[in-house]
C-alpha cells in the first residue's frame, strides 16, 4: 500500500509539474498573428540591431504575458534564440552580424505561427569600382604602369577590405595576381611591368588590363593600353605625266614626314601626302622617313617617270 500511494503521489507531482511548466512557456494560440522586424535594416559586417517580435491573438489582442518565441537566423546571431513577450506580446533580441557579408534574414516561431523579417543587409556591399591605369601607354621597349582602383558602396562611400584582383594580358603584376584589400580610402593600387619581349608577342597595337571586386556580384572593370610603336614606313605613288601623287601607308601612328623626291633640285617635303611634278623623265629614287616620338625609319622605292 505504501509503494502505491507513493507512486500515485510521485504521478500526481510529474503531472502538475508539467501543467506549471505549460502555463510558464506558453505558445501562441493558433489563428493568431506573429510579426517581426528589425532595427536597423543595415549594418558592419559585425554591427547590431534590435530584433522584435508581435504575436497577438486572432481577435488583435496581445497574446498572454512570457509566451514564448523562437528565433533563428541565415547570418550572424541572435540572442536570446528563445524570448518572451510583455504584456504587450511583444519579445525582443538582439542580433549581431559574425563578420561575415551578405543579406540575412530573421524567422520567428511561436506554436504553429511562423514570420520572416526584411532583409538585413550585413556589411557593405561593392556598387562600383573605378580603375586608373597611369601612364595608358608604353613604348614597344616596355615600360610599368601603375594600376589604382576605387571602391565605393550602393551609397557612394570608399569602402575598406574589399578583395579586388588585379590581372593584365601582358607583363608581370607584382602583386603576382593574388587578392589585394582595400584600404580605408576604399583605394588599392598594383603594379604592372612590360617587357619588350611581352610586346614583339602582341600583333595589335594595344593591351587590356582590369581589376575585379567580388561582392554580392562580381564588378569588372578593364582599360586599354595603347603601345607606342614606332613607324613602319611605307609608300604608294600614282603617277600623270611628270607628276607623282605619293601616298603615306607607314603604320605605327607617324606624327612626322619627310619626303625626298630624288630629283637633281633635290626638293623634299614635310606633307603627309605630297605631289611632286619632275623637270623631265627619268627613274628617280625616293625616300621617305616616317617618325614619332617613340623613333622613325625609312622606305625607298625608284620612280619611274616618263612623261607619256
Amino acid at each position: 500500500m505504501h509503494r502505491a500511494a507513493a507512486a500515485l503521489l510521485a504521478l500526481a507531482l510529474l503531472s502538475l509539474l508539467s501543467v506549471s511548466c505549460d502555463k510558464g512557456t506558453p505558445i501562441a494560440p493558433s489563428g493568431g498573428v506573429l510579426r517581426v522586424t528589425v532595427t536597423p535594416d543595415r549594418i558592419l559586417a559585425d554591427g547590431e540591431a534590435t530584433v522584435r517580435a508581435e504575436v497577438l491573438r486572432a481577435n488583435g489582442n496581445p497574446v498572454s504575458s512570457g509566451t514564448e518565441v523562437r528565433f533563428s537566423t541565415n547570418l550572424g546571431n541572435i540572442t536570446p534564440g528563445i524570448a518572451y513577450t510583455d504584456a504587450n506580446g511583444i519579445a525582443l533580441a538582439s542580433f549581431r552580424g559574425d563578420g561575415r557579408i551578405g543579406t540575412a534574414k530573421v524567422i520567428a516561431r511561436s506554436g504553429s505561427l511562423e514570420a520572416t523579417s526584411d532583409d538585413i543587409k550585413v556589411g557593405s556591399f561593392p556598387s562600383s569600382i573605378s580603375l586608373l591605369a597611369t601612364p595608358s601607354s608604353v613604348p614597344e621597349t616596355g615600360g610599368e604602369i601603375e594600376l589604382l582602383v576605387l571602391v565605393r558602396d550602393d551609397q557612394g562611400n570608399p569602402l575598406a577590405g574589399t578583395n579586388v584582383n588585379f590581372a593584365a594580358d601582358k607583363g608581370t603584376l607584382e602583386s603576382g595576381g593574388r587578392f589585394l584589400a582595400t584600404n580605408s580610402a576604399g583605394e588599392a593600387t598594383d603594379l604592372l611591368e612590360v617587357t619588350a619581349a611581352d610586346i614583339s608577342t602582341i600583333s595589335g597595337d594595344s593591351f587590356t588590363v582590369r581589376v575585379e571586386a567580388s561582392g554580392s556580384s562580381v564588378l569588372s572593370q578593364s582599360r586599354t593600353i595603347s603601345i607606342q610603336r614606332a613607324p613602319r614606313a611605307n609608300f604608294t605613288f600614282a603617277r600623270s605625266l611628270l607628276t607623282v601623287v605619293f601616298t603615306d601607308t607607314s603604320t605605327g601612328n607617324p606624327t612626322d614626314w619627310f619626303w625626298q623626291f630624288g630629283d637633281p633640285g633635290n626638293n623634299t617635303s614635310r606633307q603627309q601626302n605630297p605631289s611632286f611634278t619632275y623637270p623631265a623623265p627619268g627613274t628617280y629614287l625616293v625616300r621617305l622617313r616616317a617618325s614619332n616620338a617613340t623613333g622613325a625609319s625609312e622606305a625607298a622605292q625608284f620612280v619611274a617617270v616618263t612623261g607619256n
